[in-house]
Parts: C-alpha cells; sequence; structure tokens
C-alpha cells in the first residue's frame, strides 16, 4: 500500500513538471546577509553584543585568576586561603551561569535578528520571482542543492532591491 501511494505521488509529481512549465531559481541567503546593508547591520549589531558579553566574561575569568592564585598563597593562613577557595568555587559557578547565559543570550539574539531580517527581505524575493516568473525559488546555502546553472541564480537582484528598499540601514 505504501509503496503504491509512493508510486502514484511520484508519477502525478512528474507529471505535474512534464506537462507544465517549471521556472526554478536560487538565491544565497548567506551572500545576501553577508553583502547587503541591511544584513552588514544585523551581522555588526550580534558582532558587538557577543564583544559585550566577551568583556563580561573576560572580567569574570581576571576574578577567578586572581581568586585561584590568592586560595594557594603561602602568604596567607589558612582560613583565608580556604575562604578565598569557597569564592573562587562561587566565582567558578557564576562564571559558568554568566557563559550559559551568554550562549543562550547571543542564540536567541541571533534567531531574532535573523527572523527580523527575513521578513523584510522575503517580500522582495517573492516580487522578483513574480516578475521573472519563477515557478519556485530555493535557498541554494540550506537546501542541499549540489548544482544549478548560474542562470537562475536571482541572488544579486535580491541584494540589489534589499538595498534600494532599505538604503543606508
Amino acid at each position: 500500500m505504501k509503496k503504491s501511494l509512493i508510486l502514484v505521488f511520484t508519477i502525478l509529481t512528474l507529471s505535474f513538471f512534464i506537462f507544465s512549465e517549471v521556472k526554478i531559481g536560487v538565491i544565497n541567503a548567506q551572500e545576501i546577509i553577508a553583502k547587503t546593508k541591511k544584513g552588514i547591520n544585523v551581522q555588526k549589531k550580534l558582532e558587538n553584543l557577543q564583544k559585550s558579553k566577551q568583556q563580561q566574561l573576560e572580567a569574570l575569568q581576571d576574578e577567578l585568576k586572581q581568586l585561584q592564585k590568592d586560595a594557594v598563597s603561602p602568604a596567607l593562613n589558612e582560613e583565608t586561603r580556604e575562604k578565598k577557595k569557597r569564592e573562587f568555587e562561587d566565582k567558578q559557578i557564576q562564571y559558568n551561569r554568566h557563559l550559559q547565559d551568554a550562549q543562550k543570550d547571543m542564540s536567541e539574539a541571533t534567531q531574532t535578528e535573523l527572523a527580523a531580517l527575513q521578513k523584510e527581505i522575503m517580500p522582495l524575493i517573492q516580487e522578483i520571482g513574480k516578475n521573472k516568473g519563477f515557478t519556485l525559488i530555493l535557498d541554494m546555502t540550506s537546501s542541499g542543492i549540489a548544482y544549478f546553472d548560474q542562470a537562475v541564480d536571482i541572488t544579486n537582484d535580491v541584494i540589489t532591491a534589499v538595498d534600494t528598499k532599505f538604503p543606508g540601514k
């Protein structure tokens, strides 16, 4: 039964392609992000957030290094070294939590920024596809396309449309 359904589906799909003209286009979403003013601004915003998180982590690492030195310092008495050791352990936990939070924040910010960018760009891709008579436009970076004719690549058209619609952003 399952094989019969697959066979029927395959035949219907092939007949659709045989009896209708299908024009397929491709885009490179990563290139669009890398080359549009809007995409470059998103990348800079994410890089600045990452730098900020990295600076905070580095400050905590510096504190950890100092506490670790103090915890083994022979100049301190045993009670003070134990206190420094506990402070080091607490700071290590704080650092690990901060690291996890920073990773989560970066992931969420990246998803949010890219989703917003996609929401703005998608209507332009659809408009270009409609104007050029494409039946389907695929993203070569995520669909596993092994080969395509460069003539169907509309990435530069999308880059131009985005920079025209969102100048200087």
